[in-house]
């Protein structure tokens, strides 16, 4: 498998601008890329560590945004991981497993591919390749950044099958931590992705300092964030 990067986390709502408050104002999210598609809108913003967290919308056209949404509600909807070769990257998951289904390489800016959540062990897999592009401005009515961007350094999710779902992180090239006890983590860089076996909403933990209140939660437990609009758990460290 090539080298893999864990870049973003995909959340399906059914608007973005309702959550722009807590992640742009109050976690301090740079506009990174947007734009329309057929079926969806996509909004994406960038954290301390590179890390991005992309909101999709479904537009009236919608198919999957919209089956997510009816069927489970606002919450993750996948993992994109940034591959420099996509079709070896393709090829690998394969025959360690894990064959990918969308597979569609016609544009050479944007390639992606997808494992399946039932072949992934619970949540969908984007592999993706890509060539720099110069973003679109942000929307009018993204509201300033109320603080320097935190950091996005834990996604905790729950999987059907814990022992599947890690093991195709440690093909993507995550390094295996914890576990004992505990759930494991899996580590890209600078993020952890944390692998439990109890059901329940996906879990965003950041590390930043609250530009409100300009307390620092480090060593404190962190605060939580609820947003039913977004449909995970945000913890601020």
């Amino acid at each position: 498998m090539p080298p893999a990067q864990l870049d973003h986390v995909s959340l399906a709502v059914p608007a973005a601008a309702p959550a722009w408050p807590l992640l742009r104002t109050r976690l301090g999210g740079a506009w990174a890329i947007g734009g329309t598609a057929p079926t969806f809108r996509f909004s994406t913003l960038r954290y301390a560590n590179g890390m991005c967290l992309e909101l999709l919308e479904p537009r009236p056209e919608s198919a999957f945004v919209t089956r997510f949404l009816d069927r489970s509600g606002p919450g993750m909807h996948h993992l994109t991981f940034k591959v420099p070769d996509l079709q070896a990257a393709v090829d690998a998951a394969a025959a360690a497993g894990y064959p990918c289904f969308g597979v569609n390489t016609d544009n050479p800016a944007w390639q992606e591919a997808f494992i399946h959540p039932r072949v992934a062990g619970g949540t969908l897999v984007q592999l993706a390749r890509s060539l720099p592009d110069e973003p679109p401005p942000a929307p009018a009515d993204l509201p300033p950044a109320g603080s320097a961007p935190a950091t996005l350094r834990t996604v905790e999710w729950s999987a059907t099958d814990p022992a599947r779902a890690i093991a195709l992180l440690r093909l993507l090239g995550g390094r295996v931590t914890g576990g004992v006890p505990g759930p494991v983590e899996v580590t890209f860089r600078t993020t952890r992705i944390r692998v439990r076996d109890v059901a329940g909403p996906a879990r965003l933990e950041f590390e930043g300092v609250d530009p409100v209140t300009r307390v620092s939660y480090a060593g404190r437990g962190g605060v939580p964030f609820r947003d039913p609009t977004l449909g995970v758990d945000i913890v601020l460290r």
